[in-house]
């Protein structure tokens, strides 16, 4: 069985759990937050990057295909 506590005592534990929780997200704001802006910013360079060169591999690939079909019918006219 649970005992009922006063005003005062739930008072005291309220305040104490606040404090905790603050604390938490404290730490959770400067330190956790931080390290997620960083990671963040990292894999925004490198999608960047990943899509810079699936771009440079679709435009060989539609080029090629283009001299292909455009050879094909050279080699049909002559």
């Amino acid at each position: 069985m649970e005992t009922k506590l006063t005003v005062k005592q739930q008072t005291q534990k309220n305040s104490k759990d606040i404090a905790e929780i603050k604390t938490t997200l404290n730490r959770l704001e400067t330190n956790h937050i931080t390290h997620i802006e960083k990671d963040i910013k990292t894999l925004t360079e490198r999608t960047n990057n990943i899509e810079q060169k699936l771009w440079w591999i679709l435009s060989i690939l539609v080029a090629s295909t283009v001299v292909g079909l455009m050879g094909e019918r050279l080699l049909s006219v002559l």
